[in-house]
């Protein structure tokens, strides 16, 4: 008889939502980073394959070290072991029973027990997302949690939020800066063969394609129909787990399918009648329930904010890899570039309601 080995759990990256592993405190009630009482706050698990290793105890020693700095932050450390430590230890225990945790965040184990005296260590962002994954050769490993989360903290920092604030939402990491890169490279290499602007102009095609996008008379704005099934795959990949949940979440609607996504580029001059449009005022595209954008180089140009003013004059301009999701209800307008090229992926999202 033979018994059939289960393919290993995937590895964390940055910007994955951690799943609900089964974690336990040391009374054995579970810990769970999405319960009501841990959200909305910065967690730092920090694996350790066996806490009794002098590589482990170093590891931990850095955090305690720097304990003061963490807490102010507003950081709450956990060390995940294998099972119940012996011994004390200066931050909170949650054991792994199953190692699935543990492997996910990148320690080597056998028969889902992690083995060896490594650690390892993951950032969770308040969102439940992942922020950062750090491993044995990234040097002091609480000094780089530090440069992590002192600009986490510092972009969660409490301000007055406009009366009048439009119901957008953001998610940082939907793409790493390879997937931004890559997205940008196939604007430049591929589909350069121009279609007429319109709706419904690239049925049944499967290689990329570009058009120009006239906005009520906008000359700045050329967009790459993203039709090679490759791309698609990875952008898929990428939005489905990350993004898809978090408008369930935000807005209780399940998001089930996808336009043709886009590539945008916008350069130049706008031109035209500047005012803001919505995205499902047509009967060919009143199926839209959300725009989704996207931007991939955020720090090369200057201006192309997103504005709603029909709640504020206030311009949102998300880091590159960021998603910032609307309702396509919402009237709303790109400004005018001031310098630079900018590249968007952009996506119009709907369910079977």
């Amino acid at each position: 008889m033979t018994t059939q080995m289960k393919p290993p759990p995937p590895a964390l990256a940055v910007g994955d939502i951690v799943p609900k592993w089964p974690l336990r405190r040391r009374n054995g009630e579970p810990f769970d980073v999405h319960a009501d009482a841990e959200s909305g706050n910065i967690h730092v698990l920090v694996f350790l394959a066996d806490p009794s290793s002098a590589d482990s105890r170093a590891a931990v020693d850095t955090f305690a070290a720097r304990r003061d700095d963490l807490d102010a932050l507003g950081a709450r450390v956990r060390l995940v072991c294998p099972g119940d430590a012996k011994g004390e230890f200066p931050f909170p225990i949650v054991t792994d029973p199953d190692g699935v945790a543990s492997r996910m965040a990148g320690l080597a184990g056998a028969m889902g027990k992690a083995t060896g005296g490594g650690s390892a260590v993951v950032v969770v962002a308040p969102n439940q997302h992942v922020a950062a994954r750090i491993g044995p050769d990234d040097g002091n490993p609480a000094e780089a949690v530090l440069a992590v989360i002192r600009p986490l903290a510092e972009r969660r920092r409490a301000g007055l939020v406009p009366v009048m604030h439009p119901p957008v939402l953001i998610v940082p990491d939907v793409f790493n800066d390879a997937d931004c890169k890559r997205l940008i490279n196939i604007y430049a290499m591929t589909g350069n063969e121009f279609v007429e602007p319109g709706h419904n102009q690239l049925q049944g095609r499967t290689t990329d394609c570009k058009m120009r996008i006239p906005d009520y008379g906008r000359d700045d704005r050329i967009d790459h129909w993203v039709c090679a099934a490759e791309t698609n795959n990875v952008i898929d990949s990428r939005i489905g787990p990350r993004l898809i949940p978090e408008i369930q979440r935000a807005f209780n609607y399940r998001v089930t399918r996808h336009e043709r996504y886009r590539i945008a580029r916008y350069e130049g001059a706008q031109k035209g009648s500047k005012h803001g449009h919505r995205d499902n005022t047509q009967p060919v595209v009143a199926h839209r329930r959300f725009a989704v954008t996207i931007n991939l180089n955020s720090d090369e140009y200057e201006g192309a904010e997103i504005r709603f003013p029909e709640f504020s004059e206030a311009i949102y301009k998300p880091p590159a890899g960021a998603a910032i999701v609307f309702s396509c209800s919402l009237l709303h307008e790109v400004m005018p570039m001031l310098s630079g090229r900018r590249f968007a992926l952009l996506a119009f999202l709907f369910g079977e309601t």
